[in-house]
């Protein structure tokens, strides 16, 4: 029986499987729209989100280790390094301006800056520290022009620094200099790259520091170093600093930091990648998008550079600087020397190439300044020390016979009197070289020249004494020594070619002039010279020795195309030159158990100068000595140089006192230590007072 409940229930149980119906498919969209979402996720961006999240960059920052040390060649320290504290800055990319602000401010209030800090200040400094204490939006309204506000952000903050006035630059306080110090430090660095911010803390400054590290971020100590010479400081060592804007690129090619500090000169320049440590390495993960960091940094230990071994005697080469002062002092009263102050002498090894020592000295304002860079760079004419290369060069071309005579007297060449220091009558080539005859030598050249064809007897000259290293480098280990210049001839002028045979036409260093004469006393074989003996691995303490790593071997460059026997006529001639009557240096060095029975030349080049006072053309010499000994097997050349001198009234005599006193002292120095000398480690104090003491 059908009753009237009978339709609403009906209605009411159609109503819920549409009401279920609608819920699912609600249900199922959602679903829907979940599932596409996901496969956009996972097919469209999943690789990249998958590497967004995954994403983890390694950053690597380098803090500077204590450079190699330099011995010399009985293993003294002659460059160390001396450790101290730096404060250091490293920022990241999410460093913020308001913190670097905060943290200079804290540190120019405990610490103070010096006034090294201070100097490195610019005015485009000051101007930034202004506009960074004001609002840069309300300063760019107030000064800047409508047309200057429609530049892009970098031109408008361009455009505001050059309004900063003068007057708003000095109204910063010293507070505010301070501040600004220790702030351009920080900013200076690269993210990531600690950056020496101030050095040669004290010990409450460090304390200061470190109990407030955690309150500084980026903020660090660091041990560093700067070097120190127990000797003194030498141009030959060279100079450690910052990398020089020229070089940057180069550098930075090599893997350094732009804040690193390199070699600029001397043997810390050509041996840099040796000498140069191994950093210590601090790695930083980070998020490249952001630049966060992640964690604490992986720190990877440096290590000190490696050593290098001298071929230099610190005692040898501290008697040649004192030998070289006084003898300076002694010439410079007498008459004709106002000009007269410097002086260089290189000793040198003629089979092996090593340099035993090598100083220069100039007198300038009331006091001696180190010059040995002066023997590599400074050339000058020689005079009659260069007359065994062009006898050689007569003999082995046929212009000149062993023993040929030829008459010594003055006679004219283009309307120029050509003479020697004296009439020497009739000669042969000995007597040229042991008495210093300028006629012979003018014979042998203009012997040289051809019928029409005399300007190529220049070239041919000189190919000839580049054998012997004049004019051309020597290949010593060190950056950038000087060749000397050729002298320019007149058109039409052959009498200048004369004057290239005695050494008063072209320039050249004293190191040229020492190699020059080991060349000869070698038989004719050219040695490199070097100045580096040994590379070691840092020593395990202050009294061992590090491993040895590499031996510089003696390098030929070249043998002289010249017979032996012409050699070894030339040796004689030089020979006699110290030992026999009339010889231009025998009252000097015949004295064979003194000096070892030397063999060598004396110079004297004229030449003709505008006086720096008077303006008025003068008369000067450059006074000139190479030799080696002894004779027979030689083991030490030398060449002495002391230019703008004069040879009146017997005032040449301080290249030969300069030459004696340096031969004495080192074969003082060799009975000394005997065949030990290369081994001995020395005290300091005794090896500088003995060398004081003997060199008075």
């Amino acid at each position: 029986m059908v009753t009237k409940a009978d339709p609403e229930r009906k209605r009411k149980k159609t109503q819920v499987p549409f009401r279920l119906n609608v819920l699912f498919l609600v249900v199922f969209f959602l679903f829907s729209v979940l599932i596409l979402r996901l496969g956009v996720l996972q097919i469209v961006n999943g690789e990249e989100k998958r590497i967004e999240s995954e994403a983890v960059e390694e950053v690597i920052a380098r803090k500077e280790a204590p450079r190699g040390k330099l011995l010399d060649s009985n293993f003294r320290e002659v460059v160390g390094n001396k450790p101290f504290f730096s404060l250091t800055y490293t920022k990241t990319v999410d460093t913020k301006a308001e913190d670097t602000m905060r943290i200079a401010k804290w540190l120019a209030e405990r610490l103070g800056v010096t006034e090294d800090q201070e100097k490195k200040i610019t005015v485009r400094d000051k101007k930034d520290y202004f506009i960074a204490k004001h609002d840069v939006t309300e300063l760019i309204e107030e000064r800047l022009s409508k047309k200057e506000k429609k530049l892009s952000d970098k031109d408008q903050y361009k455009a505001l620094v050059d309004k900063i006035t003068e007057e708003e630059i000095k109204s910063l306080t010293d507070e505010d200099i301070k501040i600004l110090a220790y702030k351009r430090a920080m900013e200076t660095g690269y993210a990531y790259s600690a950056q020496r911010i101030k050095t040669n803390l004290d010990n409450q400054e460090v304390s200061i520091i470190s109990e407030n590290l955690g309150d500084l971020p980026g903020i660090d100590i660091m041990a560093d170093s700067k070097r120190i010479y127990p000797f003194g400081e030498s141009s030959i060592f060279g100079q450690v600093k910052q990398i020089p804007k020229s070089r940057t690129d180069y550098f930075m090619s090599m893997g350094y930091d732009r804040s690193d500090q390199v070699g600029v000169s001397g043997l810390e320049d050509q041996y840099e990648q040796v000498l140069r440590g191994t950093k210590e390495k601090s790695v930083y993960l980070t998020n490249p998008k952001t630049g966060a960091t992640i964690g604490e940094p992986k720190t990877i230990p440096g290590q000190r550079g490696k050593d290098i071994v001298l071929t230099l005697d610190m005692e040898l080469q501290f008697h040649l600087e004192k030998i070289l002062e006084e003898e300076i002092l002694k010439a410079k009263p007498l008459g004709g020397n106002d000009l007269l102050k410097s002086a260089y002498i290189v000793m040198m090894n003629p089979k092996t190439g090593e340099i035993k020592g090598i100083a220069g000295k100039t007198y300038k304002d009331g006091e001696f300044h180190n010059d040995s860079y002066g023997a590599l760079y400074n050339s000058y004419e020689m005079g009659s020390t260069v007359k065994g290369a062009t006898v050689l060069t007569g003999l082995q071309k046929g212009l000149v016979g062993m023993g040929e005579v030829i008459y010594d007297a003055p006679f004219t060449k283009n309307g120029m009197d050509k003479s020697s220091w004296k009439n020497m009558g009739y000669i042969n080539d000995l007597d040229a070289l042991r008495m210093s005859s300028n006629v012979y030598m003018f014979n042998i050249m203009d012997r040289m020249i051809g019928p029409e064809h005399w300007t190529e007897t220049y070239a041919e000259a000189r190919y000839s004494y580049s054998q012997f290293g004049l004019g051309v480098k020597t290949g010593i280990d060190f950056p950038n020594e000087a060749t000397g210049y050729e002298g320019k001839p007149p058109e039409g002028e052959s009498a200048t070619l004369y004057d290239l045979g005695i050494g008063q036409f072209d320039t050249y260093t004293t190191m040229q002039l020492v190699q020059y004469v080991s060349t000869i006393a070698n038989d004719g074989y050219r040695v490199k010279p070097q100045l580096v003996r040994e590379i070691r691995e840092p020593a395990p303490n202050e009294e061992a020795q590090g491993k040895l790593l590499k031996r510089f071997e003696p390098e030929i460059l070249n043998k002289i195309d010249i017979d032996q026997k012409y050699i070894e006529r030339v040796q004689q001639g030089f020979w006699q030159v110290m030992h026999s009557p009339g010889g231009t240096a025998k009252s000097y060095f015949d004295d064979p158990e003194k000096y070892h029975n030397p063999a060598g030349k004396t110079g004297t080049a004229q030449r003709i100068i505008r006086h720096p006072s008077t303006g008025n053309l003068v008369e000067k010499h450059n006074l000139t000595l190479v030799g080696y000994a002894p004779f027979e097997n030689p083991e030490i050349a030398f060449a002495v140089v002391v230019p703008e001198g004069t040879p009146q009234n017997g005032n040449q005599k301080i290249n030969k006192y300069i030459g004696q006193r340096a031969l004495e002292a080192y074969w003082n120095l060799k009975e000394k230590y005997g065949e030990n000398a290369e081994t001995v480690n020395g005290n300091l104090e005794k090896d500088k007072e003995a060398a004081e003491n003997s060199a008075q």
